[in-house]
Parts: structure tokens; sequence; C-alpha cells
């Protein structure tokens, strides 16, 4: 306690109040003890700044706080040929610290989780933190009652600057010890590139780097894309707490009729003490055979397909292409040379990949593998050539209406019609046939037999759960298009219209991760497409065992699972797409986490309490409020007494 701020308040309470009972009031007997009690009252008030608490003493007491960092970078080793850990190294240091006073604490710190610890527990704990960040840890010793903290650190804190300010703010002194010796460590933070491409492709690649070393120092990076790719780049290193960014263009191998798999790698080279999983990253990309944008597979081909394929182009992003089965049997893709033609089993696989399949023919006549896929594709569209169920539909076809049929206007109301507005169709040649349904749909153009009587519809579109078909009831189609002007204009609107509405919601994967890039302990999430039900993920490392499974009964949009280490691994998925069953298997890989990789590196911390800013204001929050109540008691009782004696 300051006395002479003391002996100065004591001298101002006296005289105020003995010149109040001495000048002001009546001279009556008894208003001495009237004047102690306001002169003690006083006192109370103006020396409480001065004056302790009530709390424990021993709290009162000076303290050391010692912060050890107990992320999962200080279970690295502490140099480039060194045995010994960080988390060892800084115990080492601990026992090092000259003279430690007896009310020392002891606190651990990492991903913003503060534990006090004895001196004992040490060596028990295994650093484990997601990061270094140290300022929870600060509010908590100061809370104790710590006026000096000594924060021993691998000199990777996510939050310096952040510690730097509440040091200072709160005026308690605090220095850095550093296990870790400034390393010209580097790492690869993440790298990205397209989920899936398409064979003959070029696609992006983007690796980005950080480092602790100086700027201005270099590094070779390596990328190995399967067996037909692998380019070195020097890049320059970032300075500290910075990124910088490698880009590769990658071409995707052509071979292959097959969907496949096939890792990323992207590998530093020479960089150390860097552990090897912080030096290299993996990501699979899926390398499809061809675009899986639209596919148009006729088993009754005419001229519908050449006058449609440059409509489906356009439309859909991913392009289109078409197959044609011939009389043989054989199939053709149109627009490629008839050089042997294509295997059934290569459109087989295109029907099962495209986001839009279109089928053209018989719906009774249809091979199984086709009827599969035109119930499992999120988007249908179906070009009638026979009687018959409608496959992926709720369509049922029962004839071919005699007459000749006319394209009437104007359209009816429903997803098409902006396209169809202000096209006159009354110089339009007939349909060749149309036929009828007793299917109850939303039509988007209707015809007239010989242009008068009930309107019949051409096409119609409709829904089942998340997927989306349109049937087309009218045969010949084509011939619109072959007058140019405004049958052009019809043709064009009808079909654009139709497929633009069908794929704005395909989904060409049930189930997908959210992010491609897997680090090692964040959690692994799943993104659902709408309508999936019944979603079972299962987990596997590169051996098949079963490392984590989940079951979703109902219907979901995410699912999340537990974090893992660095590895191999791969998940299945099998579920419902609406009624339609699915079944994905695909490969990822767990690269290192963020405290493996190079952290922040700054100036040590170094805090004095003589250069907090608002020291004062912190010591006047911590007054004690006991002289307060103290002097309000003693301010009643004067008055009690001050009646007594007959003052007022």
């Amino acid at each position: 306690m300051p006395w002479l701020a003391f002996a100065s308040a004591t001298a101002v309470a006296a005289g105020v109040a003995l010149w109040w009972y001495g000048r002001r009031e009546e001279k009556v007997r008894g208003r001495a003890v009237a004047a102690c009690l306001r002169a003690v009252a006083l006192l109370l008030v103006l020396s409480a700044p001065w004056l302790p608490g009530l709390s424990d003493p021993t709290r009162t007491r000076p303290q050391l706080g010692i912060l050890l960092d107990r992320s999962a970078s200080m279970g690295q080793p502490a140099g480039a040929n060194s045995d010994q850990s960080r988390w060892q190294a800084a115990l080492q240091a601990l026992r090092e610290l000259s003279g430690p006073p007896a009310s020392l604490r002891i606190f651990t710190f990492g991903d913003g989780e503060v534990r006090d610890v004895g001196e004992g527990d040490l060596e028990s704990i295994v650093p484990s933190g997601s990061a270094s960040r140290v300022s929870a840890a600060i509010e908590l010793a100061r809370a104790e009652g710590a006026d000096s903290l000594i924060v021993i650190t691998d000199g990777e804190l996510a939050d310096r600057e952040a510690a730097r300010r509440l040091g200072e703010r709160l005026g308690i002194a605090m220095r850095e010890i550093r296990v870790l010796p400034a390393p010209g460590r580097t790492g690869i933070r993440v790298l990205s590139a397209p989920r899936a491409v398409t064979a003959g492709d070029t696609f992006e690649v983007r690796a980005e780097i950080v480092s602790a070393a100086g700027a201005g120092d270099s590094a070779d990076l390596r990328l190995d894309f399967g067996t037909g790719y692998r380019r070195t780049v020097t890049v320059e290193l970032p300075a500290p707490g910075r990124a910088t960014e490698a880009v590769f263009r990658v071409h995707a191998d052509a071979s292959g009729d097959s969907i496949l798999w096939r890792p990323l790698d992207a590998e530093l080279e020479g960089r150390g003490p860097t552990p090897d999983s912080a030096t290299r990253s993996r990501i699979w990309v899926e390398v499809t055979p061809e675009r899986s944008g639209a596919v148009m597979i006729s088993v009754d081909p005419d001229w519908e397909p050449r006058t449609l394929l440059p409509v489906l182009e356009r439309a859909v992003p991913g392009g289109a292409r078409a197959y044609l089965q011939v009389g043989d049997g054989t199939w053709l893709r149109v627009g490629r040379p008839p050089s042997g033609g294509v295997t059934v089993d290569r459109v087989s696989r295109a029907a099962s990949s495209a986001n839009l399949l279109v089928v053209q023919g018989d719906p009774s006549k249809l091979p199984a593998w086709l009827r599969s896929a035109a119930r499992q594709r999120p988007a249908l569209l179906f070009l009638i050539r026979g009687t018959g169920d409608v496959p992926g539909t709720e369509v049922a076809v029962r004839e071919a209406l005699p007459g000749e049929w006319y394209a009437g206007a104007p359209p009816p109301p429903g997803p098409v019609s902006a396209d169809l507005i202000g096209v006159d169709p009354a110089d339009l040649p007939p349909l060749t046939r149309l036929f009828g349904s007793p299917s109850a749909n939303s039509p988007v153009l209707l015809a007239l037999r010989n242009r008068r009587g009930p309107p019949r519809p051409v096409a119609v579109t409709g829904s089942s759960g998340e997927r989306r078909w349109a049937v087309v009831y009218g045969e010949g189609t084509w011939r619109w298009a072959a007058r140019g002007g405004g049958g052009l204009a019809l043709y064009r609107g009808l079909y654009s219209g139709m497929i633009r509405w069908l794929v704005e919601r395909s989904a060409p994967r049930p189930v997908e991760l959210s992010e491609p890039y897997v680090r090692a302990g964040d959690s692994l999430r799943w993104r659902a497409a709408p309508g999936v039900s019944d979603l079972a993920i299962q987990v596997r490392d590169s051996a098949g065992t079963e490392i984590w499974s989940r079951h979703e009964a109902g219907s979901t949009r995410s699912l999340a699972g537990p974090p893992i280490g660095p590895m191999e691994a791969g998940f299945v998925a099998t579920g419902l797409l609406g009624d339609v069953p699915f079944r994905i298997e695909r490969p990822f890989h767990v690269n290192a986490g963020t405290e493996e990789l190079p952290g922040p590196w700054g100036p040590a911390l170094d805090v004095r309490p003589d250069e907090a800013a608002d020291r004062g204001a912190d010591a006047r929050s911590e007054t004690p409020a006991w002289p307060f109540a103290a002097a309000i008691v003693l301010l009643c009782a004067e008055w009690l007494w001050r009646r007594r004696i007959g003052l007022r």
C-alpha cells in the first residue's frame, strides 16, 4: 500500500469531519462520535484503491505462470538431426528455469482448450492439439492470479499478435522460450484439381506451398499423375507466414474405355526438417472415357438424332453424343467414321454415366441394360416409336392416333411455354405419327388432327421424386427443323426448353465427399443429393479393413464421420435415390494435418508490465468492494447517532 496516499486520505477525511461538526452543526453532546463515524467512512472511500481484497491472501502473492504448448507440432523432432521431440525439449527447458517460486502454476494450451496440470503429470501428456493458440491460456492464468508468464513453445503460434496485445492490455509480464530455432521448413498446404476430368482433356492443378524459411529461397516441386505425366518445377518460397501457388497444366491420358480413379501426387524435394507427410500430398481424380453430359441412344433411328444432337450439345453442360443401332445389331456413333462400330458395353457405360439420357425407340423392345439406365438416370427424354410402358416415367403408350396431326398454338402454360411464345406453326408439315396415352401429365405442346378438333399432346413432362423426365409422343418432329424459319424455331424452342428443365436439377452423383482434399484431424463429411435415403457409408483402409461405418435409415442431405490420421483409404456408399438403389465406391487420401505444416513465425513474445497501455484501468478494475460497503454501514450508523443526540 502507498503509505503517503493513505496518510493524505486520512488527513482529508479527518479535516472534512472536524470542519463539518465544528463549524456547521450545533454544539451538542456526542457530536464527536458522529464526526469519527463520518471520518472513518470517508477514509474507507478515499483509500479503497489501495486496500487489500477479502480473497485468499495466497492469491495476492506474485505468481509465475508457465504456459506449455501441447499442440501436435510439439511431437515432431526438435531439429534436423535431433532424436528429441519438441515436447521433451520443452520439459527440459521447464526444468532448467532457475529457482521457480513455490506458487508456480503450469498450464498447457493447444486448440483453445487450456488445462491446469501438475508438474508430475507432464511426462504422460501426448501433444495432440490441432492448433497453437495461447490467448485463452493467458486469460486463465491471469484470472488465477499469475502476474508474469513464460510461454514455452516451438515458436509456431497461430495467434501471436493477439496474445501480445492481450498481455499488454492485462498488464502481465510475458516472455517466450522457443525450443526450436527458426526452421527452414516447407510444406504443401493444399492440392486442388477438378473432381472429375475427361480422358484426353487438359486440366489445371494448383499446389499451395507454405514455408518458414526466408523469402527468396526455392524448392523443387514434382507432380505425378498416373504413369503418363511427371513434371518438376522450381518454386520461389514465400516469406514466413505467407503462401505461394504453383500451377500445372496436366493432360489426362485417353487410354481405356472405363471410368478410372487415378492418384495425383505432389512432392517437395529436399526440404528438411519437415516431416515427409507435410512435403507430400495426394488427391484422387476420376477420369471418365468421354463427357457425361447428354447421351442419345436410338434403337430405331431416323433423321431425329442428326437434327437433335446439335441442340443437345448447346443446351447440356458437358456436351452430347449419340449412338445408333443399325439393322444387323451394330452400334455406330453419330459424327464418327464407322470403323468397325462401337461395342454394346461401351454404349451401356455411356448410358449409365449420362446426366441426361435421350432414348429413341419402341418402349416394349428396349434391351434390359437400356431399360435399367432409363430408370436410374436423373433426367430422361424419351422419343416414342411404339406402344408400351415407358421405363423411368409414369407414361403408358397405347396406340398410334389416326389422321394427320399438326402443331397448334398457343402452347400450354408450363416450363417450356416461354421458349415457344411467338412461334407460328401454321405452315409446318404434319407429324409422321402421333401416339396416344391415357396418362395425365403436363403437356408442353399440342397438336390438332387436320388442324381442327380437340387437341392432343405432342410432348409431356413429369417428375418422380427428384428425377425429371419428358416424353415426346410425336414422331417426325425433325421435319419441322428441315423447313427452317419458324419450323426450326419451334423445334429448337420445344427441345431446348424441355432439356433445360430436365437438367437444371440433375445430380450425377448421389453421394460425394464435401471436400475432396482431406486433412488429418478434420472430420470426414459427405454431401448427399436431394432424394437420397437409406444411406449407408463404410470407410475402409488400404487393406480393405473397415475403420468406421454409419447408416441413416431416413432421408438425409449430409453425413459426418470421425477424423482419421494420414493414410490411404476409401469409402463405399449405398442407398436409394428416389426408389432406385445405388452403390458408389471411391478412394481418398488423408493428407498431413495443419499442425505438421510450417506455422507462422515472428518475433518472440516479450511483454513488460510498464508497457501496458491501460494498466491503470486494469488496476482500477481490481479495487475491492468491501470498503464501500463498510462506508455505507458507517454512514447509516452516523445518521442514527445524529437522531439520537438531537441533530437532523
